[in-house]
């Protein structure tokens, strides 16, 4: 009775062991399911468009993802998250009195993402260049700066300690006494980010070399401008 106990118990160990790892198309399979077959596919119908809203059918591919679980789930599409005017209203940066740096924030604009994705952000947004105080158009020869550039934030704080997108327009006039027209400041960002709530914080800046007040003068930011926020899901 013994001898056959433990036949019997061998056996099951035998069948439990073979019967770990799964073979479809082979019968020498190297992993727990192996598929074999130079055409060999899986049919989720859980994944497919009848069952899942993000699968829209006909001949397009989707992103099959895989959480700490090891749970299969389909990614969201890549696409377009912000295509808008950030600015309200425009808005007006000077110089300190005696030209030297001044900055200011623009506009903020939130946006979700739902899993880890390269962020492309792209902005453009006008500068009309005037005298310090508005009224005056510049005549002096020297050259004015404004700078472009901004701050990644948690929805409603900006992070300062690190600035993106930083472009930079100079601008000069001597030759008459006005001058019209809107200079553009226009840059795109690539970042790599986690899923969940971010901003964008466009700041603006203008400088005037930092030498007397005749150099001062003020820039008006946003009379047209544009942010675009592409998500490429990963």
């Amino acid at each position: 009775m013994k001898n056959t106990t433990t036949f019997f118990a061998l056996c099951l160990f035998t069948v439990f062991t073979v019967s770990a790892q799964v073979g479809i198309g082979t019968t020498d399979p190297q992993e727990s399911l192996h598929i074999a077959g130079n055409g060999s596919t899986i049919r989720v119908e859980g994944l497919n468009s009848e069952n899942n809203n993000k699968n829209l059918g006909g001949t397009s591919k989707y992103n099959v993802l895989v959480d700490a679980n090891g749970t299969l789930s389909l990614g969201d599409l890549s696409g377009e998250v912000v295509s808008e005017s950030g600015i309200s209203s425009p808005v007006v940066v000077q110089t300190t009195a005696n030209s030297g740096l001044n900055s200011a924030e623009l506009y903020q604009k939130n946006f979700t993402l739902t899993q880890r994705a390269l962020v492309v952000i792209t902005y453009y947004i006008s500068i009309d260049f005037d005298g310090y105080d508005g009224i005056a158009k510049i005549d002096d020869g020297r050259a004015k700066i404004a700078h472009n550039y901004f701050y990644l934030g948690d929805g409603s704080t900006a992070n300062t300690s690190k600035a993106y997108g930083m472009t930079s327009s100079v601008y000069s006039n001597s030759n008459c006494d006005t001058a019209t027209g809107y200079v553009y400041n226009s840059r795109s960002t690539t970042i790599s980010l986690e899923a969940g709530t971010y901003s964008i914080h466009l700041n603006g800046a203008v400088f005037g070399g930092d030498l007397t007040a005749d150099a001062a003068f003020r820039a008006t930011f946003g009379d047209l401008d544009r942010i675009d926020i592409q998500a490429i899901y990963l």
